[in-house]
């Protein structure tokens, strides 16, 4: 397995949070259209919310899916935020799958 991105939050950094929720989407909108593509995305904690309806980054994600990027989301994280029937893209995920994927991959990016 290739490069994973681990995102655990919904916007980038500590600062505003609408400067921190801008930067994400940007972020991911870049990601999407980069030459090279990660293996896999796993959103943890609030970054789950990116994959979920009425995300300003729903389209870039699915443009990553298409690409053959497995996108998934932690199904506990979801279920914590009243989620799990809104996801939008991807899978629901498991913490056992995401130790798997973090373990084989080649190397481990976290944003957020």
């Amino acid at each position: 397995m290739g490069k994973v991105i681990f995102i655990n939050s919904d916007r980038i950094g500590d600062g505003e949070a609408e400067l921190g929720l801008k930067l994400m989407q940007s972020f991911l909108y870049s990601l999407a259209r980069t030459e090279t593509k990660p293996s896999a995305v796993l959103f943890m904690n609030s970054g789950v919310r990116l994959t979920c309806d009425g995300s300003g980054a729903l389209d870039d994600i699915k443009l990553l899916v298409a690409d053959g990027v497995a996108v998934k989301s932690c199904g506990t994280c979801l279920d914590y935020y009243g989620l799990k029937e809104t996801l939008a893209v991807g899978e629901v995920g498991t913490m056992n799958g995401t130790a798997e994927t973090v373990m084989a991959a080649t190397d481990v990016v976290s944003v957020g």
